[in-house]
């Protein structure tokens, strides 16, 4: 047996090096310990085998994966998605265009929602959870929709999923194209964290010289895809949100900031496209 408070300082230790925040030992004990946060407050031991357990967790975080990889697994809206190094880890600003997408379905009858570069398939999954849409999830890569399928599955959403680059293996119209598209710039990704460049696939993150090649793609093809009236949803990085704008011309745009004021969601209703 080992006291708690020694474990968590040894794991501090192990991921010093990393850019964790003082609250990642306490996640990887209760992952290791299969209980809450404040299950673990009341703990004052921990068994041999599950300091084991958490200097594993550690020792992958140490190498520079993401905690999310290294637990296996984080929290979307309340939803545990699991995650690998085949689909991006899922950000709150994601969470804000998922909750933009719920609030657009909320009260429509027999609504349709694509979600375009599913990944993980946390979009869609909280799609489906919070709404009564009816919806289809692609991505290009076989690996990603095997994760994205399992996450549907434990979390009990019921989704089409098609293996598709971006609209060419997508029949039909939608009320709402949301995606989380690759947007970084290619000359940009080996400057990135190494939790990002060495451990998230460079298909969901290389957008092509200026980081909006996909952009131009969806502009180009969505309108054939969605509903009059209906919504296109698209996460940027910083400063593209208005060049994506000017690409969507017949379309009722609007920018959505995130928290830290950064112009992140553009979102776009077809009028006449």
């Amino acid at each position: 047996m080992m006291p708690l408070k020694r474990a968590l300082a040894l794991i501090a230790d192990i991921i010093k090096d990393t850019d964790a925040d003082g609250s990642e030992p306490d996640w990887i004990a209760c992952e290791a310990l299969k209980c809450g946060r404040a299950s673990l407050a009341l703990k004052r031991e921990i068994a041999d085998e599950e300091f084991a357990e958490m200097e594993r967790i550690a020792k992958k975080r140490a190498e520079g994966m993401p905690l999310a990889q290294a637990l296996g697994y984080t929290e979307f809206l309340g939803l545990k998605i699991n995650v690998n190094q085949d689909v991006l880890c899922p950000r709150p600003e994601t969470e804000l265009l998922a909750e933009q997408g719920i609030e657009f379905l909320k009260g429509k009858k027999n609504a349709r929602a694509l979600d375009l570069c599913t990944g993980s398939g946390c979009i869609a999954i909280a799609l489906a959870r919070f709404t009564k849409a009816k919806i289809v999830a692609s991505d290009i890569s076989g690996k990603a929709l095997s994760t994205a399928r399992k996450n549907a599955e434990e979390n009990g959403a019921d989704i089409k999923f098609a293996q598709s680059d971006l609209f060419e293996n997508i029949k039909g119209t939608f009320d709402l194209i949301i995606s989380n598209p690759p947007y970084i710039p290619t000359a940009d990704i080996e400057g990135l964290d190494r939790e990002v460049k060495d451990h998230e696939p460079r298909l969901a993150l290389d957008g092509g010289d200026d980081g909006l090649d996909i952009y131009r793609k969806i502009a180009a093809q969505a309108g054939n895809h969605l509903e009059e009236g209906g919504c296109l949803l698209l996460e940027c990085g910083m400063s593209q949100a208005r060049k994506i704008t000017e690409m969507l011309a017949g379309y009722d745009c609007g920018i959505i900031n995130d928290l830290q004021g950064i112009e992140r969601i553009v979102k776009a209703v077809k009028t006449s496209v």
